[in-house]
């Protein structure tokens, strides 16, 4: 049995908030002002969740303003844990309205006057429209965590022996204040961490309760305040005011340059309403380090390093059990029925597998394409990469290919079918405006060829702590434009050259075997894993990747984009026949997969999010699940990542699971192709925290045990079934420095073992797999082709959290030129 950190909430449980129905005058001058509302760095990006920020900070506790049903329609409701006192309400939201226009108007704080708090029970906001089904308003996941999060702060947190009180934040968070995580400086301070839990309110297939998922990190405190988005600030009742405030930090440009300032202007309204003033100027981490405390948005270097552990984990269930009064959501080990039942294995043995392609199988594999031959292309700034890679190669070099030389421009054999050549063009690999052109004029192999596909591998020098921007997205877009998709690897620093020749180069292995990945070249691997006995593939199918995910840009004009990409492995049972990897091009249909790699990076990388975004996306995957090349007769097997997809088909959605739109359901033959939901995000899923029973055990009983890597089960109240993936990470596997987590809590590490603190705590994670349709194949044996290619990657030994195809069609979305970028430009009409 595994044991997750998530757990069902009954009726009963979800507690009563006030709710202030917002009249229509007051929304309609809201959204009026949002009309005008201009996005600048010292304030939300919308005057709702402005005004939520600024009446936060005065009353100390959660506050939203949402609508009931979707922003712009129905009731608007401004939702808090406790009554505001009107005086305060009034003063807060004139104060905050005169210093969004900036003048004296005063439309909105008038219109409130006479509206009353209702006390709501969350559960009359929550139905349950058939056995194993539940739909809440869309305001009550936000706002239902607080609830939750109070009941777990009631009592502190036993941590092998040692209490530790966590204050409930302004949020809806739990923070651990008073017990920082510290690990000393060369400088004689020490640098701090925070322990903080979130519990998030999901649904789940085949459950006719929200549940909570339990989510805890380990936040890193900062000295200064630069690139801060976040503080909190103790403004308890010693401090004139009520709670632990958790504030956004923007910044206004003045006469004297970038001042940082708490955003929605919380410290000008808290002084308004006649408390003390908020603690707050440039050195203030350093002159009131107890009451406000800062971490950076972005996950830059710090001496305590990432994660609390699963031993953590472990502890936090057991409170949470206690607090909660119920047991922790459970999965079951998934085994075959029949005669000779037993666990279903989902991983070929680590000896059965080579770390990398060997060279024959790279030939078979580049002759399945339609190119006879590959070349690999590595451009260099440096002799000291150039070598690393020389040696590198070795590994795929056939026995009777000579060695490779230094010499630079010259094509020289890898094996039957395989080809490199070097080039040294340094200035270009750090050059923002590089092009198309110039690169193929300093390396002219770069070119196109009848019958041969090109691969770059290329190196790069950029410093993450350099403000200089990095050459590597116009690198990648311009080789793009060449036809060529392109692997980097990074310079090694001097410092960090290993003295011994035996020393495994691990960045170059990596680049290498990622780029077999681009080229979509394997071996008999995948096959060997997905016809394992029981539920094994026993006919050619075709497995198709389906990444949806909407893009938000940072700058003020640009608009959203919805990016949809698709990846198709031709699979075959039979030994002779070997597998083909396709990705899917927009207006051309489906490519080889390192050519469809380069198109998708050489254009937009997606499409306007516009009113018929959804529609769009729609179409487009049916037309390309109707145009799979060849095969007519296969059945097809979708896997779609859950992250945006559910907004797009409602199938998906654990509300209409089965019963609403689905991938292909504009083709004919829809009916004939399996989907599934796959679902990777630690804080939409139950986390695995603890495997029960069975396996080898520690002689500590505290100690949690890893899940394996095997298949589990959830059976719901209705029988829809849901199959998670234990997994543990590479780091916890190394060594005991890997599972100090398992040994420990951050809060009991043993003095002695104060250096692991500087360690990454990695605990233990899963992957959902749930069938939405089954098409031609069984309900099982779906869902166990699904997780076995989860635990094969393409060319190396090792796991992956999605399946290959939706692995390789995630990796082209992040790995392209525009991913994350807030360039108006780059989209595509519609």
């Amino acid at each position: 049995m595994l044991w997750t950190a998530a757990f069902r909430l009954p009726p009963e449980q979800l507690g009563r908030l006030y709710v202030y129905p917002l009249p229509a005058a007051f929304v309609e001058a809201l959204w009026e002002l949002g009309r005008r509302w201009r996005g600048k760095n010292d304030r939300a990006r919308a005057p709702h969740a402005s005004l939520a920020n600024a009446l936060t900070a005065v009353t100390g506790r959660p506050v939203c303003v949402l609508p009931r049903t979707r922003m712009g329609e129905g009731d608007v409701l401004l939702v808090t844990t406790e009554p505001i006192d009107p005086t305060i309400l009034a003063i807060a939201v004139r104060k905050w309205e005169r210093l969004c226009r900036g003048s004296d108007t005063n439309v909105l704080a008038p219109l409130l006057s006479g509206v009353a708090p209702v006390s709501t029970a969350l559960a009359d906001s929550v139905r349950r429209p058939a056995p194993g089904r539940v739909a809440a308003e869309p305001w009550v996941y936000r706002v239902l965590r607080w609830v939750v999060a109070k009941q777990l702060a009631a009592r502190p947190v036993l941590f092998d022996g040692r209490e530790v009180t966590f204050r409930l934040d302004s949020s809806g968070a739990l923070v651990a204040w008073d017990d920082p995580i510290t690990k000393p400086r060369r400088n004689g301070t020490d640098a701090r961490a925070i322990m903080q839990i979130t519990p998030h309110i999901k649904t789940m297939p085949g459950v006719g309760d929200l549940i909570c998922v339990l989510d805890a990190t380990l936040t890193r405190l900062r000295d200064g305040l630069y690139d801060v988005r976040n503080v909190w600030i103790d403004h308890g009742r010693e401090h004139g005011g009520s709670a632990l405030l958790r504030l956004p930090v923007g910044y206004r440009k003045d006469q004297d340059g970038v001042g940082r300032v708490l955003g929605d202007f919380s410290a000008d309204i808290v002084t308004a309403c006649g408390l003390d003033p908020l603690p707050w100027g440039p050195d203030v981490l350093r002159e009131h380090p107890e009451r406000v405390r800062a971490w950076r948005a972005t996950n830059t270097e710090h001496p305590i390093g990432t994660g609390v552990g699963p031993r953590t984990y472990l502890r936090l269930t057991e409170h949470a059990a206690k607090a909660l009064d119920a047991e922790p959501i459970t999965y079951q080990p998934f085994t075959a029925p029949g005669k000779g039942a037993g666990r279903v294995s989902v991983r070929v043995p680590a000896s059965a597998i080579s770390d990398h392609i060997r060279p024959e199988a790279l030939d078979a594999a580049i002759g399945a394409t339609e190119h006879g031959r590959l070349r690999i292309v590595h451009l260099t700034a440096t002799s000291g990469t150039r070598k690393r890679i020389r040696e590198g190669l070795e590994k795929y070099r056939h026995p009777q290919s000579p060695e490779p030389t230094p010499a630079l421009g010259v094509v020289q054999p890898l094996t039957r079918r395989t080809e490199v050549v070097g080039y040294d063009i340094a200035a270009l690999l750090d050059d923002v405006q590089v092009d198309a052109a110039a690169l193929a004029s300093e390396a002219p192999m770069l070119k196109a060829e009848p019958g041969t596909l090109t691969l770059a591998l290329v190196e790069t020098a950029h410093d993450e702590e350099d403000d200089r921007p990095d050459a590597k997205r116009p690198l990648r877009r311009a080789l793009a434009e060449l036809g060529v998709a392109s692997q980097f690897i990074a310079t090694r620093p001097a410092s960090e050259a290993s003295e011994d020749p035996e020393a495994t180069d691990h960045p170059v292995e990596a680049a290498l075997k990622d780029l077999m990945r681009l080229g979509g070249f394997s071996d008999d691997r995948l096959r060997d894993a997905v016809t394992m006995r029981s539920y094994a593939l026993d006919r050619p199918a075709w497995l198709v990747g389906v990444h949806i995910r909407r893009q938000n840009p940072t700058a003020a004009k640009a608009r959203p984009v919805l990016v949809t990409v698709l990846v198709a492995l031709h699979a075959d049972p039979d030994p002779s026949r070997p597998w083909t990897m396709h990705m899917y091009v927009p207006g051309t249909g489906w490519r080889p997969h390192a050519q469809g790699l380069a198109a998708f990076h050489a254009s937009a990388i997606g499409a306007e999010a516009g009113r018929d975004a959804f529609a769009n996306a729609r179409d487009l995957v049916d037309q390309a699940l109707g145009s799979l090349p060849g095969h007519d007769e296969d059945p097809v097997l979708v896997m779609i990542d859950a992250d945006a997809s559910r907004r797009v088909w409602s199938g998906l959605s654990d509300a209409r699971l089965g019963t609403g739109a689905l991938p292909g359901d504009g083709l004919p033959e829809a009916r004939d192709m399996a989907v599934v939901r796959i679902c990777s995000d630690d804080v939409e899923i139950p986390r695995p925290v603890h495997k029960a029973a069975g396996g080898k055990r520690s002689a500590d009983p505290d100690q949690p045990a890893k899940p394996d890597g095997r298949l589990y089960v959830h059976e719901g109240d209705d029988g829809r079934r849901s199959w998670m993936l234990g997994r543990t990470s590479t780091t916890y596997e190394s060594g005991i420095v890997g599972r100090c987590g398992a040994l420990y809590t951050r809060f009991t590490l043993p003095l002695e073992k104060k250096f692991l603190q500087g360690k990454p705590w990695h605990s233990f994670t899963g992957t959902e797999f749930v069938v939405a349709r089954s098409g031609r194949f069984s309900e099982e044996s779906a869902a166990v082709i699904a997780a076995r290619l989860c635990a094969q990657p393409v060319s190396w030994r090792g796991r992956t959290r999605w399946p290959v195809p939706l692995h390789l069609a995630r990796v082209a979305d992040m790995d392209h030129p525009h991913y994350r970028a807030a360039e108006e430009g780059d989209v595509s009409p519609g």
